[in-house]
C-alpha cells in the first residue's frame, strides 16, 4: 500500500492535489476534516474551525497519532486500498504516525494573500470569515507548537509544493 499524508497551510490548495492523485493516480482519498465533521454532527455541534479544532484536539490526547492514527485504525486498515491520501495533517506528531506506517509526507504552502482569496472563493462553512480571524487561525493551526502545528508538519515533508501559480503548474 502506498499512503501519502498531506500536511498544508489553509487553502494553500491540498483539496486540489487531493483530486489529481484521485483522479489521475487513482488513489483513496481520506479526509481528517471528513472525519471529524462526522463526529461534530454525531455530537450536534455548530459545523465550523472551533468545532474541527476542538474535536481535533480531542482525539489528538487520545491517539498519539492523533486524526491520522484514528482514521488510519477505523477505516484504511479497514478498506485496504492499493494507494491512499491522508489529508490534512496537523503537526508533526501526525506526520511521524504517517511514516511510522510506511508512509511519506507532502507539503502543500502559499502565499497568505492568496490563501484568504482561495477560501473566500471556495465558500465552505469553515471559510465564512474574516481576513483578521484567517490571521488569528493561521496563528492558532499553523504555528502553535504547543496545538496544532502546521509548519512543523510541512518542515518535515518529504516533499513540499509552494502553490502560488496556476492549476497547470501545480500539476506539474
Amino acid at each position: 500500500m502506498i499512503i501519502i499524508g498531506i500536511a498544508g497551510t489553509l487553502s494553500a490548495g491540498k483539496g486540489t492535489v487531493v483530486e489529481y492523485l484521485r483522479e489521475k493516480h487513482g488513489f483513496s482519498h481520506y479526509s481528517m476534516s471528513g472525519f471529524l465533521k462526522e463526529i461534530i454532527l454525531e455530537r450536534g455541534m455548530d459545523v465550523n474551525r472551533d468545532s474541527y479544532s476542538f474535536i481535533g484536539t480531542e482525539l489528538r490526547s487520545k491517539y498519539k497519532g492523533g486524526v491520522p492514527e484514528a482514521v488510519y485504525e477505523m477505516k484504511v486498515k479497514t478498506e485496504s486500498p492499493d494507494r491512499a491520501i491522508m489529508e490534512a495533517l496537523h503537526g508533526p506528531a501526525e506526520a511521524e504516525y504517517i511514516r511510522s506506517v510506511d508512509g511519506i509526507i507532502l507539503g502543500v504552502d502559499a502565499d497568505t494573500k492568496l490563501r484568504f482569496e482561495r477560501s473566500i472563493e471556495r465558500g465552505t462553512e469553515k471559510d465564512q470569515i474574516t481576513y483578521e480571524d484567517f490571521l488569528r487561525h493561521i496563528e492558532r493551526e499553523e504555528e502553535d507548537p504547543n496545538g496544532h502545528y502546521i509548519r512543523g508538519a510541512i518542515a518535515i515533508a518529504d516533499y513540499t509544493l509552494t502553490n502560488d501559480g496556476t492549476l497547470e503548474e501545480l500539476h506539474t
